[in-house]
């Protein structure tokens, strides 16, 4: 009897620590999963550069799948990939529309509609007339006729054009292009991307536009500056402002510096589809922020085309879009415009 309990003591002292051992393990592991660690990736896409800053478990990077979600969008949005789903319906092809594609094409029409035709994807005959496709602009062979802009406008209007399933009826001449949209869709595919990896801290930024989620590094909200709506940078004052973006995407766009002179006269990349011209307005910058990345993108551009007085007016109706308007007014001074949720968000 002596001897069993002596061989009960014995076991139970094994399993005991066996189960110690257990737990440590438990606590090394969970420990090891608990860790956070921030991952920058960079680099170049969609004519521009990325900057992506996440908490990863462990500092587990997710670089290449990133990238592979670039070259998916290019192949099916960019219009200076000749294989892409765009560009071959541009081309005529008897080719089927993709996911990727029906999604933007949706909300283009969707913003279409509320701009009022302000902004429209099928002014790619128009862009492509006034040379803005072109790296490098040949500003002599540019021809600036009413006439014959005019007669490229035959070829504008997003209402013209029909999504049926995974077809796509588009007159013959007509070109679209979603290049103000494309980055924008770009931030909010990668975010989705990261939150399906368990990654819910992350800041995405493409060609300037922006997702802030969760927290950074410090456990603060992410905080973003807004570059002045100036030709040139200022390193030392570089920002308009700074601002907490806390689950939030930010857009901007402006005329300051994708622009071109001929015969004293400046043109801006930015095309009011009404007129075919480009916008001459007194806004500087428009400056967007919303739940969707490709909707902050959409309204900056479709703002740019209204000016500051129907801008204003969208504004007070969707009261949901945050903005921040830089305008020059009749002394030519620089005028802001702030809705009050956007305000709240400056801390400097």
């Amino acid at each position: 009897m002596i001897k069993f309990n002596i061989y009960l003591k014995i076991l139970f002292t094994l399993q005991m620590k066996n189960l110690y051992f257990l737990l440590l393990i438990c606590l090394f592991s969970c420990s090891q999963v608990d860790r956070k660690i921030l991952v920058n990736n960079h680099g170049r896409a969609q004519g521009s550069y990325y900057h992506i800053k996440y908490l990863s478990n462990n500092g587990l990077d997710y670089k290449s799948q990133i990238d592979s979600i670039f070259i998916e969008i290019d192949s099916s949005l960019s219009i200076y990939q000749k294989y892409s789903t765009i560009s071959r319906l541009n081309e005529r092809h008897d080719y089927l529309t993709d996911t990727l594609f029906n999604q933007v094409f949706k909300l283009a029409k969707k913003v279409f509609i509320e701009s009022q035709g302000r902004f429209d994807c099928s002014i790619g005959t128009i862009v492509d007339a006034w040379g803005f496709y072109n790296d490098r602009i040949d500003i002599d062979s540019i021809i600036i006729d009413s006439i014959y802009i005019q007669k490229q406008l035959s070829f504008v209007g997003f209402d013209k054009i029909k999504l049926v399933n995974d077809s796509l009826i588009m007159p013959k001449g007509m070109k679209l292009d979603f290049n103000a949209l494309a980055q924008g869709f770009t931030v909010d595919l990668i975010g989705q991307y990261l939150d399906s990896r368990g990654i819910h801290n992350y800041l995405i930024e493409v060609g300037g536009e922006l997702i802030a989620k969760g927290m950074n590094i410090n456990n603060i909200s992410w905080r973003v500056g807004v570059e002045k709506p100036t030709n040139t940078v200022d390193v030392n004052r570089r920002y308009q402002y700074i601002l907490d973006l806390d689950d939030k995407s930010l857009a901007t766009s402006g005329n300051y510096r994708k622009f071109y002179k001929k015969n004293g006269v400046k043109y801006s990349h930015t095309i009011n589809p009404i007129n075919g011209f480009p916008v001459q307005n007194r806004l500087l910058s428009v400056t967007v922020i919303h739940d969707q990345c490709i909707l902050a993108d959409a309204y900056a551009t479709a703002f740019m085309v209204m000016g500051v007085k129907e801008t204003k007016k969208f504004l007070k109706i969707n009261s949901e879009i945050e903005a921040y308007l830089v305008y020059t007014n009749n002394q030519d001074e620089w005028v802001t415009y702030i809705t009050p949720n956007f305000k709240n968000r400056i801390v400097n």
